[in-house]
């Protein structure tokens, strides 16, 4: 799907790095890039900081690699972000229903063993 970056737009640009087309090779590396649309009225110093929130987000993909606790702080909170998650209560209040001797669990029920 080609996408036209509009007027006073950027975009971050992500390529799967090894990628030859069935997928199973690939080990999960990326190229970043930045693109910007040609009819930039955005003054410089804008520019700068959406150029340094951009080099900023690709950063992060380096650095859980070499600290992987950041990846779910930070995937928790886009969850959040997204409304994947309603609200603490929801995340910590596990729910189980019972359907004659079928017990149903939510992602969020802790089991022990081969439950």
């Amino acid at each position: 799907m080609p996408l036209e970056i509009s007027d006073d737009e950027f975009a971050i640009v992500i390529k799967p790095l090894g990628y030859t087309g069935d997928g199973n090779d690939w080990q999960g590396d990326v190229s970043t890039g930045l693109g910007m649309s040609t009819e930039c009225t955005i003054p410089p110093s804008v520019t700068a900081h959406l150029v340094d929130i951009a080099t900023l987000m690709s950063a992060f993909l380096d650095v859980v690699n070499e600290y992987p606790d950041i990846y779910k702080i930070v995937a928790d909170r886009r969850d959040e972000l997204m409304g994947f998650l309603e609200d603490e209560d929801e995340r910590t209040r596990p729910t189980v229903s019972k359907d004659g001797n079928v017990y149903t669990l939510d992602i969020w029920t802790k089991t022990k063993g081969n439950a």
